[in-house]
């Protein structure tokens, strides 16, 4: 836990001080709506697959952790109209018969219990479209983020508890904001995590999510 929340006061370092760099006060009011640095936060659910399948098998509910508090925050720094910077923190569970690394969970009744969840990610995104409200601006994006595993046990092997793992993870991923007026918008966010010096744990996670901009 301390890694994840050193991680977390590093990403918001780094955003204040790329925030920073950009302000410029003689845009005149229409290039401020895009161009002149602004928050973005976000707040939605996520999913979470870490379940080692195939790609063709992404669509198998049972691979998707969503459950409980499967909640995302996020708050992103505009450098200019196209480059931005933020953080994101999402916390989700896999519950009894969801698949985790090739095994299914041991719900609670059997002696189990649900593995939880908690991810913080940093992430350098570049939109295609200028952010300036009421448009669609596709996206793509690169980033470290670190991921937390709780314990667990499996249906295959009852009796062995699987230890709680922190993993480093390199992220990268697309996703969709549609801006529906100047201030509000709604977010779809796919990404891929890799599991840094390690042998497993990578994993699919995707979002839906409200935004709100700050200028």
């Amino acid at each position: 836990m301390k890694k994840v929340v050193y991680t977390l006061l590093a990403s918001i370092l780094c955003i204040n001080l790329l925030s920073a760099q950009k302000s410029d006060p003689k845009l005149d009011d229409k290039n401020n709506s895009s161009d002149e640095n602004h928050w973005i936060l976000g707040f939605g659910v996520n999913a979470v697959d870490n379940s080692d399948a195939k790609f063709e098998d992404l669509t198998n509910s049972d691979r998707w952790a969503f459950a409980k508090a499967p909640l995302y925050l996020s708050a992103e720094a505009i450098i200019d109209g196209h480059f931005s910077v933020g953080t994101t923190l999402s916390l989700n569970y896999f519950t009894e018969g969801k698949i985790l690394e090739n095994a299914s969970i041991l719900g609670e009744d059997e002696g189990g219990n649900d593995a939880g969840y908690l991810a913080v990610d940093l992430a350098i995104k570049y939109t295609f479209n200028k952010s300036n409200g009421k448009s669609f601006d596709p996206y793509v994006f690169v980033g470290p983020g670190i991921s937390h595993f709780g314990d667990y046990k499996t249906q295959e092997n009852p009796t062995e508890l699987v230890e709680a793992i922190n993993i480093f993870t390199f992220n990268t991923g697309f996703g969709l904001n549609y801006w529906f007026s100047s201030t509000w918008g709604v977010n779809l966010n796919a990404s891929a995590k890799w599991g840094v010096a390690t042998e497993y744990t990578n994993h699919f996670q995707s979002s839906l999510g409200l935004l709100y901009r700050i200028n």
